[in-house]
């Protein structure tokens, strides 16, 4: 474990709390989340085994997605809210943003921890990132079994947005390509 993780694990303490402080706004919560999403994402990335052990991949689905599709799912269904369509609006727009948190965050575990997933496209063939330096000092070097399963957590989540949007396709693409991983 790194001090560096420690002090991470606090400061999300501290970044949920503010997401249910009913006291701030739409923009400062959704800014909270913002940087829990990234105090996580770096947590994974650079102490996967610490990271496992303190369950972040599950505080971050929780915390930073599935609370607020909770919450804007039943404000949609809601018939008697006269910002129905708006919230069905923005719940779209967070499935999007999370689809690509989790996209973005798989790619990013694949290249550092050089996991080769055969449902993947290398970064370096979209042209769309070359290989970033990482300072590979700094990443604690986890088991390939904590590799494999951070892997398929985001391929699940992955499973679990798209069905908001599609129901059936969604989850029968990502569970195919969950169940062909030799894990």
């Amino acid at each position: 474990m790194s001090l560096q993780s420690a002090q991470y694990l606090r400061q999300a303490e501290v970044l949920k709390a503010d997401m249910t402080d009913s006291k701030l706004g739409p923009a400062e919560v959704w800014t909270s989340r913002q940087a829990l999403q990234d105090l996580y994402q770096k947590m994974l990335v650079t102490d996967l085994e610490y990271a496992l052990d303190k369950k972040v991949e599950q505080d971050l689905w929780n915390h930073a997605f599935k609370n607020q599709i909770t919450t804007l799912q039943g404000q949609a269904k809601n018939r008697a809210n006269p910002n129905r369509s708006e919230v069905q609006a923005n719940l779209s727009l967070f499935l999007e943003a999370a689809s690509g948190f989790y996209t973005q965050l798989l790619q990013e575990l694949c290249t550092v921890f050089n996991v080769d997933l055969p449902c993947r496209v290398k970064s370096s063939q979209l042209g769309i990132i070359s290989h970033k330096q990482t300072h590979t000092s700094a990443i604690v070097k986890p088991q390939s079994s904590s590799c494999s399963y951070i892997c398929q957590h985001c391929l699940v989540h992955l499973g679990d947005i798209v069905p908001y949007n599609s129901p059936l396709l969604g989850r029968l693409q990502v569970t195919s390509i969950v169940r062909s991983e030799s894990w």
